[in-house]
């Protein structure tokens, strides 16, 4: 056998026997690791070596694990089994085994179908929606409360680059442009928007860039900024302005709501805005 530890090699067999009523067997067989395979909910009880070593109890899905000292014969016994079952073990003989002295014994899930039921108390108060453990069911309640449920939903909605995009861009000279009007049904996030200008005379301008609700009313401004295009030494002096501003927490756009662009008298305005619908 190898005992190169980066390679560890592996022998094993795998035992099926009908068992019932009470009897026992003998298996001449070398290894290290026994693992019962089955579901049957009786215990068998196995001794190693020699019928005066304790008896170990092996139920369904437990692992035996004697390390590098190994094993060369097992004894199987059992009382009481009324209806004939099949026993299943798989023998391993391992480089790999986790022990070096001793005996080790590991108890593992039945079945992982349908997953895996999470008992004991959690430390954080997250209910799923049919009252069983959170993950496998809708959250309702976070702390014992559903207001925290509906707010997390809200920003990953909000902030969910998967969503249906919000923007729009347009330009004017002077009156009011429409950027994007949310008819999605559902509510909209703005993430970011941008305005820019250039004045064509020396005259006093103000640009709005901002919400109107469906009147339309203006509800929110982002944006406002005044300039004068003066002519230093009477020479013309064009010049452009621009703004841009992000927003963290996303700015909710009802249904029916509107994002618009207000220009000034002899200027020259564009704007743009970015989001998305939930």
């Amino acid at each position: 056998m190898s005992t190169d530890s980066q390679n560890p090699r592996y022998s094993y067999l795998t035992l099926n026997r009908s068992i019932v009523g009470t009897d026992s067997f003998e298996l001449n067989v070398a290894g290290s690791t026994i693992y019962r395979l089955d579901t049957n909910t009786s215990t068998v009880n196995v001794k190693l070596n020699n019928s005066g070593n304790d008896a170990i109890p092996l139920v369904s899905k437990r692992r035996i694990d004697v390390g590098s000292n190994g094993f060369t014969k097992i004894i199987v016994n059992w009382t009481g089994i009324a209806v004939a079952e099949t026993l299943q073990l798989l023998i391993a003989d391992s480089e790999a085994s986790n022990t070096d002295i001793g005996v080790e014994i590991q108890d593992y899930s039945t079945s992982i179908a349908g997953g895996i039921a999470i008992t004991g108390t959690v430390d954080v108060d997250i209910v799923g929606q049919t009252g069983q453990d959170p993950l496998h069911n809708d959250l309702v309640q976070i702390g014992g409360a559903t207001a925290p449920v509906t707010d997390l939903t809200t920003i990953l909605g909000a902030t969910n680059p998967a969503n249906t995009s919000f923007r729009g861009w347009s330009y004017l000279n002077t009156g009011t442009a429409i950027l994007a009007t949310n008819a999605s049904g559902n509510p909209a996030y703005i993430t970011s928007v941008t305005a820019n200008a250039f004045g064509l005379t020396s005259t006093d301008n103000t640009i709005f860039l901002g919400l109107y609700d469906a009147t339309p009313t203006l509800v929110a401004n982002f944006i406002a900024f005044t300039f004068n295009h003066a002519t230093p030494g009477g020479a013309t002096n064009d010049g452009t302005f621009g703004y841009a501003m992000s927003f963290p927490t996303p700015i909710e756009v009802p249904n029916g709501f509107s994002v618009r662009l207000v220009g000034g008298a002899n200027t020259w305005s564009s704007g743009s805005v970015w989001g998305h619908t939930t």
